[in-house]
């Protein structure tokens, strides 16, 4: 996207001043520069919707956004690093008696999208008559009615019911209401489906302003298709969502060339940081850069408006000794840019990722492209009970999602980690099971490029992929009860899972192949980890299926126990509710 820079930082301070404003002081007079005539300049709408790509930069990639979005599911479970408020989200435990944190987590997403959204509404409105131009002006309209359709689409699968705002609001109030789902879905489908034949074939096509990874008409039918997908599952479902969703799905998919977008032969090119600039598997994305002024980069940081997904992931490595799992010893891995950062915010579900989701290693080689289990030895000087280790040559940490057995682990000079399941019944030696600390790590959003170990990536963080949209489309298919469309959609995915650069099995690709009779909803949500293992989806893949809690109960020993049917939905942030104090209150969802 072209940088609008220093509009879109009035634009991003202008509107966190009028949330914490609001919030102190509802009754008094707003002062913001944001009025009806800023918007209908053209500095005015560029300075908006650049503003509001600037804002996604406070969710996705944060840490607060990861718990509420990753925690709490089948996949994955919290790291020993977690706050107090991702071990709430992770386990539910104390998810509705000590909640403080946990809001403080939704408040921020819920004020930023109604602050943005507010702005797209402003642009929306009075935007027009900014250009006199149809082809700019459509181009910019575009935009904005795409992000709004994208706040509201996130909203009303996680909290129901929200309010639903389509004009300009430029005084305070203290009255506010929850529209209908139906309602909230509307408009999102609207919007979406006028966004996607006025944007851009491709960023900057027809001299559009907007290039690098801003909307395209890819990233409108893509959620488009998921926005109908989702709302068939719902309340509000319409006879034909399924269908249009899978007509949708299909529109993109035939149209893969026009739109610059296709699959790449290797899944792991999906996520190379060499492929960044021009990722053909990138529909939409929130840029990062090292920039300290434009790029929000702060060298170091571990908070604010990063992109921490290159660490969130990582175990502790660092801390694991020569003796390990008797202490004493040297440290047999220094932390660096290489191996990443340790955060240990969260670490797989050992158990349902090697047993369930990744079972199939062999011809499947996505679990390899997703996770490393293997630390080569980076420290001079360090010897276990079994040797010296050699720098560059041997692994000093190594976590098979197998027992490779007595005698290979005995001879093994590093330190081995197994599975826990798996290491309560290995006999002999160097057998400890990974733990909260040391787990196997996510590998696809590593950054080599940082400038420090401690830096969060620069990397953009990609939000809709086109692989996903043949998951969709399948889930689509399944639901009107056409197993065979279903089964071709993710043929497309499990053969491109099956490639690898050497020693690929002669018959993976045909071993690869699922037949009709195997579509299910757990055969597809299990293909939906493969395909897009800690991408922030899991979640709302799990609630819109109406699988949550019974696959939470299945999979997860430390949250089945105490989530209840309640909890498909977060609840609505007591900040939010405690500003309405005129008319009816806003209701807060049950159980909280």
């Amino acid at each position: 996207m072209k940088s609008y820079k220093k509009i879109a930082i009035l634009f991003t301070a202008l509107g966190t001043l009028s949330v914490s404003s609001c919030k102190k002081v509802l009754d008094q007079q707003p002062k913001s520069n944001i009025t009806p005539d800023l918007l209908a300049s053209t500095g005015g709408v560029i300075g908006g919707i650049t503003g509001v790509y600037s804002d996604l930069r406070n969710l996705w990639g944060t840490e607060g956004f990861l718990y509420y979005t990753n925690l709490g599911v089948d996949e994955t479970l919290a790291g020993g690093g977690a706050s107090a408020s991702g071990v709430d989200f992770a386990t539910y435990k104390n998810y509705t008696n000590n909640i403080s944190d946990v809001y403080n987590a939704l408040g921020g997403v819920f004020s930023i999208a109604y602050q943005d959204i507010n702005t797209l509404n402003g642009v929306l409105q009075y935007g027009p008559a900014a250009f006199s131009d149809v082809p700019t002006r459509t181009a910019y309209l575009a935009q904005a009615k795409f992000l709004r359709a994208f706040y509201y689409f996130h909203l009303v699968e996680t909290f129901g019911a929200v309010p639903l705002h389509t004009t300009f609001i430029n005084s305070a109030t203290l009255t506010d209401s929850r529209a209908p789902i139906a309602d909230v879905y509307a408009q999102i489908i609207k919007d979406l489906t006028e966004a996607s034949t006025e944007l851009q074939n491709k960023p900057g096509d027809n001299s559009s302003p907007f290039t690098g990874h801003a909307a395209t008409k890819a990233s409108a039918l893509f959620l488009l298709s998921k926005a109908y997908l989702t709302r068939g599952w719902s309340s509000a479902a319409q006879p034909t969502d399924f269908q249009n969703a899978l007509t949708t799905a299909q529109t993109l998919i035939a149209n893969k060339a026009t739109y610059g977008v296709d699959l790449y032969a290797n899944y792991a090119d999906a996520y190379n940081p060499t492929n960044d600039a021009t990722n053909k598997e990138d529909l939409f994305a929130i840029e990062h850069s090292t920039d300290t002024k434009y790029g929000d980069f702060t060298a170091g940081a571990s908070g604010g408006k990063i992109n921490g997904w290159a660490y969130f992931f990582r175990p502790n490595y660092p801390t694991v000794n020569a003796n390990y799992p008797a202490t004493g010893g040297a440290s047999v891995m220094t932390r660096d840019i290489p191996n990443g950062r340790p955060f240990f915010r969260v670490r797989p579900n050992v158990d349902y990722v090697n047993n369930v989701a990744f079972a199939d290693k062999t011809n499947d080689f996505r679990y390899w492209n997703t996770f490393q289990t293997t630390w080569i030895a980076n420290t001079a000087n360090v010897t276990t009970p079994r040797g010296t280790l050699t720098v560059a040559a041997d692994t000093a940490i190594w976590m098979p999602p197998y027992d490779p057995g007595a005698a290979k682990r005995a001879a093994f000079k590093g330190i081995i980690m197994l599975p826990p399941s798996i290491a309560a019944t290995a006999t002999g030696t160097n057998a400890a099971p990974t733990t909260n600390t040391f787990f196997p790590a996510v590998k696809k959003f590593d950054d080599p490029n940082r400038p420090s170990v401690n830096d969060p990536s620069s990397r953009p963080v990609v939000l809709l992929r086109f692989s996903e949209i043949y998951l969709i489309a399948a889930e689509a298919a399944f639901k009107m009860n056409d197993n065979n469309t279903a089964a071709t959609m993710i043929n497309v995915l499990r053969t491109r899972a099956a490639y690898r650069t050497t020693n690929m099995p002669a018959n993976a690709v045909t071993n690869m192949q699922v037949t009709p009779a195997q579509i299910n909803i757990d055969f597809i949500l299990d293909e939906r980890v493969r395909e897009l293992y800690g991408e922030s989806l899991r979640w709302w893949d799990l609630t819109r299926t109406q699988s949550l809690v019974r696959r939470v109960k299945q999979y997860n020993a430390e949250a089945g126990p105490n989530i209840q049917d309640f909890m498909t939905l977060r609840p609505i942030p007591q900040t939010e509710i405690n500003l309405v104090t005129q008319g009816t209150p806003i209701a807060q969802n049950p159980g909280f």
